[in-house]
């Protein structure tokens, strides 16, 4: 894990709370998940107990987002900007955020933990699920195997057209092709990927 704070690298080795000593609320930070994606935005909260951090940011259709991120499973944590009251101790947000609104964002997150996939699953396993259930929204995880719900196809490692399996043929053929295609533009993005 990396934490940049006043200049110097701070590691996950050092002192539980060393984020609340050198970041402080309303600050500007980037932190990187263990899923490879990058949030960017304002540090709101901070629990030192459970070692919760929640960000907020602006999403693509200008709404506000609260993310909450267990600081302890970042793999980057960057500080951008430093609040303009740079005191320590300062660990409640000027702007209250409601309590309704931090229970929502925490249980969107673990829902999307729980769609992104198991830890031991490709790069291109996840992205495949990303890619069908953008339209095929009946879809979850059955330990490393994409599954529609309704039992019209499973696709099993290392998520190639021919491991899709099914019950239902024209279910089967569409997700083949969705597959292929998400196959084809893969590789184009990353290069060409082992098979795990």
């Amino acid at each position: 894990m990396r934490m940049v704070a006043h200049g110097a690298m701070a590691t996950a080795g050092k002192l539980e709370n060393e984020l609340q000593h050198y970041v402080p609320l309303g600050s500007i930070v980037m932190c990187v998940d263990p899923y490879a994606n990058k949030i960017e935005g304002e540090l709101v909260a901070m629990d030192e107990p459970t070692g919760m951090i929640i960000i907020k940011s602006v999403s693509n259709d200008q709404k506000e987002d609260l993310t909450v991120l267990n600081r302890e499973l970042l793999t980057e944590f960057e500080v951008k900007k430093y609040a303009p009251n740079n005191t320590r101790g300062a660990f409640m947000p000027e702007r209250i955020v409601s309590e309704s609104a931090v229970r929502k964002a925490i249980i969107e997150k673990e829902e999307a933990i729980n769609r992104v996939g198991p830890k031991d699953v490709s790069l291109a396993g996840r992205e495949l699920f990303k890619v069908i259930n953008k339209t095929y929204t009946n879809l979850e995880w059955r330990g490393n195997v994409i599954q529609g719900l309704d039992g019209d196809f499973f696709v099993h490692p290392p998520y190639k057209s021919n491991d899709v399996k099914g019950n239902t043929e024209d279910a089967v053929a569409r997700i083949k092709k969705v597959v292929d295609k998400f196959h084809q533009d893969f590789v184009k993005k990353h290069g060409p990927q082992s098979d795990s």
